[in-house]
């Protein structure tokens, strides 16, 4: 074996060694800081869209749970469908906490789709425009998680949107934080039914 080939060998070998060793050394021991989408769903409710995200509070798994049974009734029971998907609305709503940014906008699956595009232009624009960003998971700012809620009041309701007018409910609702920020605590939610399934169509913060 001549001294060439010797030698050549010994540089390939010793650059496969390098580059597993890089690669060992990056999938190890280098922290990943940047986030590959907003969250990963973990369970869902196929036939009506809804999900549960891995960083969803206990509260929001809790109730998801309440709504998948209730949806798997031969009879659905629509008044508590509608104060179930109210107060997961306001969970994943006020829960900025576990958000990325402002263009990571929640509550979609619960919201007519026609009025997807209003609602992600006044949480960018509006209510999460104060948002940092979280991308690299080091974050500064103090944001709230609901940590209670409950439905005061429900009733059957219709709303105009002047095109069309929709049965459905309307719902009342109180809750409490994990720490106080001035962030609202009551609101009133109407839900509307189309065909079968019910979707947010219009929420108003109650002032005390």
């Amino acid at each position: 074996m001549g001294k060439g080939y010797k030698t050549g060998l010994l540089v390939i070998t010793f650059f496969i060694i390098v580059i597993f060793g890089a690669y060992v050394y990056s999938r190890f021991h280098i922290k990943k800081t940047k986030k590959s989408g907003f969250s990963v769903v973990v369970d869902k409710i196929s036939k009506y869209n809804y999900t549960l995200d891995e960083r969803d509070s206990k509260l929001m798994r809790e109730k998801f749970k309440d709504l998948k049974k209730v949806l798997k009734e031969k009879e659905i029971n629509y008044s508590e469908y509608a104060s179930l998907l109210a107060e997961m609305y306001i969970i994943d709503l006020y829960d900025l906490n576990n958000k990325v940014n402002k263009y990571d906008v929640p509550c979609l699956e619960y919201i007519l789709d026609k009025e997807h595009d209003k609602f992600k232009k006044m949480i960018k624009n509006d209510f999460y425009s104060q948002l940092k960003d979280n991308s690299n998971g080091d974050r500064k700012q103090d944001l709230p998680t609901i940590k209670s809620i409950k439905v005061t009041d429900v009733g059957e309701t219709t709303y105009d949107t002047g095109d069309v007018t929709y049965s459905g409910y309307l719902v009342k609702l109180e809750w409490e934080y994990d720490k106080e920020l001035g962030f609202d605590k009551k609101s009133e939610i109407i839900v509307a039914k189309v065909d079968d399934q019910l979707y947010v169509i219009k929420q108003t913060p109650i002032i005390d």
